[in-house]
């Protein structure tokens, strides 16, 4: 008899992040006894995450857990976990659009959804945050196309182009649109717009942290004044936006703005929240479009465009960019949590694996 637990699970990515997907029926209700499944299985609290799947970075240290919905004109619920590479922790606060691209293919191959020919359109809401996503899955002959000829940025090759289209996306952390009652907020001597669509986000602009803002990932990450710089910042910040203490929690992010190089909107450095993203989030990309779109906060006053009601948004990041189409009301008023209708962005995904994971049986002990 084994002394190791044998769990079904995908490994994939989604968009530029990777990680495991698991049906729920798989995994314990109990949070604590889950949460020792999730360390197991990623290996943490490791830097190199040698004892797990984990590959050694937030963005491949990420769990997705799908079930059919009970939630009425709602197909798949996608539960998200961040499993902390260097901790002895899972943030289940966030969600992920990256790993979002994976839900569909992974709620198809396992038969939760039901492949329609050419295209599967799959209602999803995240049960993280409460937004509902409308992702349609390329299905020629009623089968998940991986292959294509769509590129992201921060995924070598291409892939079959997933159309996902974020809803209900306003206030999934704080209730508010603007959760410190202002376009901007001064903390620190710093300027900050505190923003909550699809992801709660501190942004600034990058000059008033005395970088340019179109460095490197790395660049960023080995400025370790600069990373103190922005925990400060992204605590109080935090408080104003009535979360509380964040320490040790992933939420909000913190993005560092600047204006864009290469024929975009806007550059952006996405911090999550200790290192700086090597691409970028779509959760993130929404919110950081959506500033743009308010006149007054520090993205709008960088990016400095015309509001049409539907426009394409182009965030440069580390390695290339990512598009967003957001949609606006005409008719309400910018601070009005109604006013961003919906984002959405193009992903691709890619099974990896799939099998058992093996997790120690004494973990149930724990």
């Amino acid at each position: 008899m084994s002394d190791q637990i044998s769990i079904p699970t995908v490994y994939m990515r989604g968009g530029t992040s990777k990680g495991l997907l698991f049906n729920k029926k798989d995994l314990p209700v109990n949070q604590a006894k889950l949460t020792n499944y999730l360390l197991a299985a990623m290996g943490s609290p490791d830097t190199r995450q040698i004892n797990g799947m984990g590959g050694a970075t937030s963005v491949t240290s990420k769990v997705c857990i799908i079930s059919k919905s009970e939630v009425a004109n709602v197909d798949i619920d996608y539960f998200f976990a961040q499993v902390l590479v260097d901790e002895a922790k899972v943030d289940y606060g966030p969600t992920c659009g990256n790993m979002l691209s994976a839900v569909g293919p992974f709620a198809i191959e396992q038969g939760l959804i039901e492949a329609k020919e050419a295209y599967t359109k799959i209602v999803i809401r995240s049960v993280n945050t409460g937004s509902i996503i409308d992702a349609t899955i390329p299905t020629p002959s009623k089968s998940v196309a991986y292959s294509g000829d769509y590129k992201i940025a921060g995924v070598p090759g291409a892939g079959s182009p997933i159309l996902l289209k974020f809803k209900n996306i306003v206030g999934g952390a704080t209730g508010k649109l603007l959760p410190t009652g202002d376009r901007t907020t001064t903390i620190n001597g710093i300027e900050v717009t505190c923003l909550d669509v699809s992801m709660p986000i501190v942004m600034a602009n990058a000059n008033d942290f005395d970088i340019e803002g179109n460095e490197t990932a790395s660049a960023l990450n080995a400025n370790k004044n600069l990373l103190k710089k922005i925990e400060e910042i992204r605590l109080l910040a935090a408080l104003e936006m009535g979360m509380g203490n964040v320490n040790g929690k992933v939420l909000p992010k913190f993005a560092l703005l600047s204006k864009a190089l290469h024929g975009g909107t806007i550059t952006s450095r996405y911090f999550t929240p200790k290192t700086c993203h090597e691409t970028h989030a779509a959760t993130g990309t929404n919110c950081i479009a959506s500033a743009c779109l308010i006149s007054g906060t520090v993205a709008s006053k960088i990016s400095n465009i015309k509001v049409t009601g539907e426009d394409k948004i182009i965030i440069e990041h580390p390695l290339g960019s990512i598009d967003c189409i957001v949609e606006t009301s005409t008719t309400i008023e910018e601070t009005d949590s109604n006013y961003i209708k919906s984002c959405g962005v193009y992903r691709t995904s890619r099974k990896i694996m799939d099998g058992n994971i093996y997790i120690p049986k004494d973990i149930e002990n724990d």
